[in-house]
């Protein structure tokens, strides 16, 4: 075909970074006894993905405050446009009395109404999702202590909380954090802004005191001091830092896959197909966590192999690419691509895939036309 994969994947790209779908879940609370409404953010290529994808969840506090949220979501798209860190489920939790919702008046005892809302609410309405058991909360300010008080109520139910410049009850959720030993401190991530007057002089002194009281903990979690930073500028410098140490071994996952030279030729052979793929699979679990790979990954891998001409090993990555995203027509034009030389019956069937693709899931995308008259040619040049 005269589409090359490298115009594909450019289209994918852009869909990825500007495509983002955004659900409006609108319900009635049992907790709060009123109805309350969140924001799902879902990636572009949720729509193409099985059963077998699930996504991690990114809990954002402080919905009602889009200078807060709006840089965030930024930073997490461009991280994850630039591979930095997993595509996501986002949710966006606007809150109606932050005070008094994120106050906890006791680390013991029974859980505060919003850590139910989230734990129990909210991640029911997030079972037709799919996510995967990674749950990462982010809060600012008074939602920041409110989201290390969440970690520390349930360490089994999130998995990382990234607390920009907290202040309230912090030193008795430090205390706690150091006597629970079922807390995993590297998990924690707290940014702080500049002890300057008119920064974030307050936050910061208390800040430097407990972590020269507490230097072990603070020694074994993660901080960004933002010395220059004003209060409500802290989250906007501190997050991508935060979020990219984070999943500091997410982005070089699959590096020693398929490993290229300046050329992009392979540095050294493969060893079996079966074996190349099982590097692939075993190198989606960072710990306890999978996260599957991407489109992208699977396209950056897949095109490795075929530059060296390894056109079986670039056909099992693709191959594995339809498992994960069975919907997605670009994944089919490879595999057409690869299989017509040999194996026209099962080019036929991805050429004949993609077409109902485009044509079912692809009806807004520009080039749609574009696409399917080339398709059509190549239909008829092989009497189809």
């Amino acid at each position: 075909m005269q589409l090359s994969l490298s115009v594909l994947m450019t289209i994918f790209s852009s869909s990825l970074l500007f495509g983002q779908k955004i659900d409006t879940l609108t319900f009635y609370s049992p907790v709060f006894k009123q109805e309350r409404t969140v924001y799902i953010h879902t990636p572009e290529f949720y729509k193409y993905q099985s059963e077998e994808v699930k996504l991690p969840v990114f809990y954002l506090l402080d919905g009602q405050h889009e200078w807060f949220v709006n840089p965030l979501i930024s930073t997490i798209k461009y991280l994850q446009y630039t591979h930095q860190i997993p595509q996501a489920l986002v949710v966006i939790i606007p809150l109606k009395d932050r005070n008094t919702e994120c106050a906890f008046n006791s680390l013991e005892g029974e859980s505060s109404p919003l850590h139910k809302f989230i734990t129990e609410e909210i991640d029911k309405k997030l079972h037709p999702y799919r996510p995967n058991n990674f749950k990462l909360i982010i809060g600012h300010s008074f939602s920041a202590s409110f989201s290390l008080y969440a970690y520390l109520k349930s360490p089994n139910y999130y998995s990382a909380v990234i607390a920009n410049t907290p202040l309230d009850q912090f030193e008795e959720l430090i205390k706690a954090f150091e006597k629970n030993d079922k807390i995993n401190l590297n998990s924690i991530s707290i940014s702080i802004g500049g002890i300057a007057l008119g920064k974030d002089f307050y936050h910061r002194s208390v800040f430097d005191k407990l972590k020269s009281k507490y230097h072990s903990f603070f020694k074994s979690i993660n901080i960004f001091e933002a010395n220059y930073s004003a209060h409500n500028a802290v989250p906007i410098v501190s997050n991508p830092y935060l979020l990219t140490r984070l999943f500091d071994d997410f982005s070089v996952r699959y590096s020693k896959i398929a490993e290229v030279n300046h050329e992009y030729k392979l540095i050294n052979n493969p060893t079996s197909i079966e074996d190349e793929i099982a590097k692939i699979n075993a190198a989606s679990t960072l710990g306890q966590y999978s996260f599957v790979p991407e489109l992208a990954e699977l396209n950056g891998i897949a095109s490795r192999y075929l530059a060296s001409d390894l056109k079986k090993y670039g056909l099992a990555v693709y191959e594995l690419a339809t498992k994960y995203y069975p919907k997605n027509y670009e994944f089919h034009l490879a595999l057409y691509e690869i299989y017509l030389p040999n194996d026209k019956v099962k080019a036929k069937f991805h050429l004949n895939s993609a077409t109902e693709l485009l044509q079912s899931l692809e009806i807004d995308l520009p080039i749609q036309k574009e696409i399917l008259d080339e398709i059509n040619i190549e239909k008829k040049k092989n009497g189809w």
